[in-house]
């Protein structure tokens, strides 16, 4: 055997083992890259883990609970009586009777005067009523004195009372106008509209009732067709 050729398969073999070793030998695992931490999710996550756990209590909540409240009734209501109240309506002329005083005249119960605002039918042209009197009837009055009657009327016909043409003036009973025995209208009256018409009145000196009739007069045509009174009690 040649020795020169000797080193050249010695080489030659340990060439090829060192090749069948790489061969053979596993890939080198891949390094993963190291992440870069993130400084504020790390803060939140601190301070979540530093915060105080939250305890919950197991004991159980009662289903229903026992009212202490104790409920006093109201005591019974006992209802008021029932009252009945009557509208009484004294129309003129109805007087009711007064119990006698050391100053009044008893005053007779009469029916109603039939010259108390006497007047003629609903239709008529020239139509009164008597709404209002002053005094009232049997006033009692001092003798040998005077004083001022007062009448309200209300036109309830259908023309004006023209106070050129109506006059007031006294008509039967006791004579106690005085001096003055007519008096006239101070302004013309249109239909349901009132007037206050007055008269001076002298009652009698001999203590006793008396009663005057006094009326509306129309002197165009010299008719009379309001009516009305005065009554006093001389003491």
């Amino acid at each position: 055997m040649n020795k020169a050729k000797v080193p050249v398969s010695i080489a030659l073999a340990t060439v090829l083992a060192a090749l069948a070793c790489l061969v053979t030998l596993p890939a080198p695992a891949s390094v993963p890259a190291t992440p870069i931490p993130d400084l504020a999710l790390t803060g939140k996550v601190q301070t979540l883990m530093a915060a105080p756990t939250a305890t919950f209590s197991s004991t159980p909540i009662p289903a229903t609970y026992t009212s202490t409240i104790t409920l006093t009734p109201f005591p019974s209501i006992t209802p008021l009586p029932t009252s009945t109240f009557t509208a009484t309506v004294t129309p003129i002329g109805f007087f009711a009777s007064r119990t006698p005083t050391s100053t009044l005249t008893p005053t007779p119960i009469e029916s109603p005067d039939p010259a108390e605002g006497q007047t003629t039918d609903w239709g008529s042209d020239y139509r009164c009523s008597l709404i209002d009197k002053s005094p009232s009837n049997w006033t009692v009055m001092p003798p040998g004195g005077h004083f001022r009657a007062s009448w309200t009327l209300l036109n309830s016909g259908h023309k004006t009372w023209q106070a050129n043409q109506l006059i007031l003036t006294f008509i039967e009973g006791t004579q106690m106008n005085g001096p003055n025995k007519v008096f006239r209208l101070a302004k013309d009256v249109r239909p349901d509209q009132a007037t206050t018409v007055y008269a001076f009145i002298y009652p009698p000196k001999v203590p006793g009732n008396y009663r005057a009739v006094w009326g509306l007069y129309w002197t165009k045509d010299n008719s009379l067709f309001c009516t009305f009174t005065v009554k006093v009690t001389v003491k």
